[in-house]
């Protein structure tokens, strides 16, 4: 996945936040300083959040940014 994807979030995540839409956008890769190297900033119902870079195995692709 890349900065730019059109992502369908998993249920936990859209329950977590009380999302009112699965959609989500990729933003940008945020640098962090231990072994699991980055976290993702995500554009979803026009907030920005947080994500772990588990979004990559539970979220499902649905349109590939251009990066």
């Amino acid at each position: 996945m890349k900065a730019g994807s059109v992502v369908k979030l998993a249920r936990g995540v859209y329950n977590h936040f009380k999302l009112e839409s699965f959609t989500a956008i990729l933003v940008e890769k945020i640098p962090r300083k231990d072994s699991l190297e980055y976290d993702w900033l995500v554009l979803a119902d026009g907030r920005f959040i947080e994500l772990g870079r588990q979004i990559e195995q539970s979220a499902e692709l649905i349109s590939e940014g251009q990066e």
